[in-house]
């Protein structure tokens, strides 16, 4: 008896027997075939053997890199994107999660941002120009010494304002579907989209403050989130600041469709230090209100999101006492390593904001680790809402920008 096995591209390479066996004229490409021929015998059985060409090979990660999943259940681009972040809250999870022991984790992120702006002044023919060059290092720990306890802990040095900061340091209790979470975090109010260097007009509502949060999310289409926070401002005859809250929703009715809707109920505690120039003090709560949509596809994603004030800070000019902001971006990703976007926003009653501003950016990806943007904004002002040291009006101002990120 005579025993082969193998794989053949065609049927003239089967040795000696592919002319004599019908069945291997109709045989496809990369097929493994046995064939058996006893000893003596004229004639040969065959037997074919393919696999699925569908099936999936299950791959094994690096045992030094953990990877996360994406804040977006959707199917994201997130990665195969050539920017290495889309939100604030990705870029603090953004580093390669190497593992330092079985239960601690660290990640890393450089960036190095040139940003030069030209304004044009009411009445006058040459320009104002501003010139920034900065580079900041996040570091970022996560411990999970136990099954359902971790700690995360992220730093942060900017060399514009050469200070080291804790930009968070959280301590969670997983028990699914709950989470709780405390410590120093970002509240859950706004999501702050964007494929651009610059961080969109809207982002005066992001907020950090000492908070416990509590979220639920049984499943990948619905996503609560409740947080008590500690404000900075307070009442104008209050002795301290009191407690706030805020609370978020997120769904994902399709695979490409998510929407979500945030509240925060005092607007002035956040970063943007709305009433700084009134020593933090308001005559009642202001209370925001944001809300986001987004459509995915596989080489596209349009994204909308609007933030703003529901009522005037009576303590600030009439001019400036509901600040409003929207976003609205458009992504192309016709390859893994390049993508480019498109940008129109506006913004109402913003100090020293744009009315209206819109531009375009790409994004060139190098191999996982880093990626490279350059940005144009062009920006127009409404009168008397952002002015130079001598209190003339800006008319305009052309951005252009240029960020270097490198994950380690």
């Amino acid at each position: 008896m005579r025993l082969q096995i193998g794989s053949f591209r065609s049927c003239s390479e089967l040795p000696g027997l592919a002319g004599g066996l019908p069945i291997a004229r109709s045989i496809p490409l990369g097929v493994l075939l046995l064939i058996v021929q006893p000893a003596g015998a004229d004639e040969a059985l065959a037997f074919s053997f393919e696999a699925d060409p569908t099936a999936e090979i299950p791959s094994v990660p690096a045992e030094d890199e953990v990877e996360e999943p994406s804040p977006f259940p959707v199917e994201a681009p997130l990665d195969k994107d050539a920017r290495l972040y889309r939100t604030n809250a990705e870029r603090r999870d953004v580093g390669l999660q190497r593992n330092i022991t079985p239960w601690l984790i660290v990640s890393g992120l450089l960036e190095i941002e040139g940003l030069r702006d030209e304004f044009s002044v009411k009445w006058r023919k040459d320009k104002e120009i501003d010139r920034v060059v900065a580079a900041a290092v996040q570091l970022g720990l996560v411990a999970s010494p136990w099954k359902h306890l971790k700690g995360e802990l992220v730093v942060e040095y900017d060399t514009e304002s050469d200070q080291l900061f804790t930009e968070e340091v959280i301590a969670s209790l997983d028990l699914e579907p709950w989470e709780l979470e405390g410590g120093i975090q970002y509240l859950p109010f706004g999501v702050y989209i964007s494929h651009f260097p610059s961080g969109p007009l809207l982002e005066f509502g992001e907020t950090r403050a000492k908070a416990a949060n509590l979220s639920y999310g049984r499943d990948e289409r619905l996503d609560l989130a409740l947080a008590l926070y500690q404000g900075r401002t307070r009442e104008v005859e209050a002795d301290a600041p009191g407690a706030n809250w805020a609370l978020a929703m997120e769904a994902w009715p399709l695979e490409s469709l998510a929407f979500g809707l945030s509240y925060q109920s005092n607007l002035a505690d956040s970063d943007a230090r709305l009433l700084a120039e009134e020593d933090n003090r308001y005559l009642r709560k202001v209370p925001g209100l944001s809300g986001y949509l987004i459509w995915i596809s596989h080489q596209f994603e349009v994204t909308f999101e609007a933030l703003g004030a529901l009522h005037p800070f009576r303590v600030l000019p009439p001019d400036f006492d509901q600040p409003r902001a929207w976003n609205l971006e458009f992504a192309h990703f016709p390859w893994p390593s390049f993508e480019w976007a498109l940008r129109i926003e506006g913004s109402q009653e913003l100090e020293d904001a744009p009315e209206l501003r819109y531009g375009a950016a790409v994004t060139w990806r190098f191999q996982r680790r880093a990626s490279f943007s350059l940005e144009y904004l062009h920006g127009r002002f409404k009168e008397g809402f952002a002015t130079n040291e001598e209190d003339k009006s800006y008319e305009y101002v052309d951005q252009f920008g240029a960020q270097l990120s490198i994950a380690f």
